[in-house]
């Protein structure tokens, strides 16, 4: 098959100009994504392909259109905002600035920001703004602006404006993004302006775009898949993979290839945000999709193509499960020596960052591929320079045909050969020593077992999240819990208060207590785990953000006000101890079963998953 890039080129460049914003967006259920929509689906008919639907995905549709802060003098600096953030009426919010550095509870402590507009500097990934925008709303601050300086996690390219998913709070202030070469030019004690016109919609209609292919046999497709909505441009995250997916529809059609299988080329809406107030509000389209509207896919699909930012002169990244690592292995280095991957290729772990995890935790046996770098996650990621430039559209031509032979391949039975032994393997890794009889017994069955039937045990069973969404197997976080309630009781049994709140503090979501105040954790800790309101695709993954030991903490540091250490705090702990390990224990009999091939209910969306 071969790939025109100046095709490529233009799905791009047309995706790149739709914005509700100068600097872009299209963002789910606003006017842009739906016109994004429309375009892939007409792209996808001339393609060739009849069977074409803009399928419905309710969502709480974000719309930017202006923010900026303004100084007294009239001077204004350009600002963009986080997915879901409430905006601040068109008259903006006006008051004292206040500067209080990454906006910890102990920073806070030093200043009075009741009524003030509050500037804070992002400097850690771990405590992302909408835990500080929490804790201020609480304390009664007007509005926010976020900076990340130099050292930053993110926007650290020159004069680099971002954004994110909110993962807002509703007891959060407005708040703005800004430049950190701006951020300097605001002076604390000045009387600032905030702007920020971004009108929420709750419970519009965003879509995913399905086009499929008729394969030789009925049946559930093969799917391949990007995202359309995107911040700022969205050039590289992620038309380009938009544009490898029409390619991909007209490359199949053109050569007159029937496959085995049916193909779906899909389209999603709703990976950067699609829902407000909720700490899993990204992946939405995706998690949709396969929980409401195909569920017939995670039984049925033998493969997912997750196709993310993709085209810069960097190398091929293949995140895939243990079981389809080898065949991707051998396929990549076929590529490698045909020139197709001339800056090389590496595989790594799926992740929740994108729209693979879903279809994984649903069963469905996928990988996600892409060029993203650590360089780029920290300088231009979600930035105004996410621009049709930045992509090689001969590299792109050259993945495409890369994701067109994975297809091929997946359809010719590459994708049924699932090295279950590879899982075994690494799931035995993951146990550190924990023994489990039943476990044991199912992974020495796992080992020999083969079938699609098995995977989708594997992937309802055995794809967790920890504390903080991370892609662990369920039992991890909270055997890590276990440990660390375990050493706490231990140095506090030895009087060695310090230690014990060290491994405390190490416990499911407890590292937030020193930068949270209790009201403030109690919320962020109550809208995490499987029974959270609007938990979406974190139901599929069971996370256990552990007990909330704010105020065992609090009285081992001797905070002002805590109650002090006594028999009370050793009793308590002893029963966080004792849950955990009851949890642990239901954990690891759920894991025995999925690794002996039992297939749990896939969850459904609840009504408090979705937008109200």
């Amino acid at each position: 098959m071969t790939f025109d890039q100046q095709y490529l080129r233009y799905v791009v460049e047309h995706l790149a100009s739709l914005g509700s914003h100068q600097l872009g967006f299209r963002v789910a259920g606003t006017p842009e994504e739906r016109a994004a929509t429309s375009f892939i689906a007409s792209e996808l008919r001339d393609a060739g392909l009849s069977d074409v639907a803009e399928e419905p995905v309710p969502v709480d549709a974000w719309r930017l259109e202006e923010a900026y802060v303004e100084l007294n003098s009239g001077t204004r600096f350009d600002c963009a905002s986080f997915g879901g953030v409430p905006e601040t009426g068109p008259d903006g919010i006006r008051g004292e600035l206040v500067d209080v550095g990454r906006g910890g509870r102990r920073q806070l402590a030093r200043v009075d920001v009741a009524g003030k507009i509050v500037l804070v500097d992002w400097q850690v990934q771990p405590l992302w703004p909408y835990h500080v925008g929490l804790e201020l709303g609480l304390r009664g601050a007007k509005a926010m602006i976020v900076a990340a300086r130099d050292g930053g996690p993110y926007y650290q390219a020159p004069a680099a404006l971002g954004t994110f998913d909110g993962i807002w709070h509703a007891e959060a202030p407005p708040c703005v993004t800004i430049r950190r070469e701006d951020a300097a030019k605001l002076a604390g004690g000045s009387d600032v302006r905030v702007v920020l016109r971004a009108p929420l919609d709750r419970g519009a209609e965003a879509a995913n775009v399905v086009g499929v292919l008729p394969g030789r046999r009925r049946g559930a497709p093969n799917v391949v898949a990007g995202h359309h909505d995107g911040w700022f441009r969205a050039a590289f995250d992620d038309a380009s993979a938009v544009a490898i997916t029409l390619a991909l529809a007209r490359a199949f059609t053109s050569s007159k290839v029937t496959p085995e299988r049916p193909i779906a080329f899909v389209s999603h809406t709703a990976e950067e945000y699609g829902i407000a107030n909720s700490s899993y509000d990204w992946c939405y389209g995706a998690w949709y999709q396969i929980v409401a509207e195909h569920r017939e896919w995670s039984t049925g699909s033998s493969f997912y193509l997750n196709v993310e930012g993709s085209g810069s002169p960097d190398p091929f990244v293949v995140d895939a499960p243990p079981e389809l690592a080898r065949w991707l292995r051998s396929s990549c280095r076929r590529a490698a020596g045909d020139g197709l991957l001339p800056h090389g290729y590496k595989l790594a772990a799926p992740t929740t960052w994108t729209e693979v995890w879903p279809f994984l935790a649903a069963g469905v046996p996928g990988i996600n591929v892409s060029t993203f770098t650590s360089a780029f996650d920290r300088t231009e990621y979600h930035t105004q320079y996410d621009t049709t430039d930045r992509i090689d559209f001969d590299y792109l031509a050259r993945l495409a045909e890369v994701c067109a032979r994975l297809l091929l391949e997946a359809d010719s039975g590459a994708a049924d050969v699932l090295d279950f032994s590879a899982r075994a393997r690494h799931l035995e890794r993951s146990l550190s020593g924990i023994r489990h009889g039943g476990l044991e017994g199912s992974l020495r069955e796992l080992a020999g077992a083969n079938g699609r039937e098995r995977f989708t045990a594997i992937g309802r069973g055995l794809h967790g999240l920890d504390a903080r969404e991370a892609a662990r197997y369920p039992h991890e976080q909270t055997a890590a819990d276990v440990r660390r309630l375990e050493a706490g009781l231990r140095f506090l049994r030895a009087g060695e208060r310090g230690r014990a709140a060290r491994e405390l503090a190490r416990v499911g979501l407890n590292w937030l207590c020193s930068d949270l105040g209790h009201e403030a954790f109690r919320i962020e800790h109550g809208r995490r785990g499987r029974d959270a309101p609007r938990a979406c695709w974190a139901t599929q993954g069971d996370p256990d953000v552990g007990p909330d030991l704010w105020e065992e903490l609090a009285s081992l540091h001797g905070e002002a006000g805590a109650r002090k250490p006594g028999p009370w705090l050793e009793r308590r702990l002893e029963r966080h101890l004792a849950a955990s390990r009851r949890e642990l224990r239901r954990r690891l009999d759920r894991m025995a079963a999925a690794a002996s091939g039992r297939i749990f209910p896939l969850p459904r969306p609840r009504l408090e998953d979705l937008p109200s």
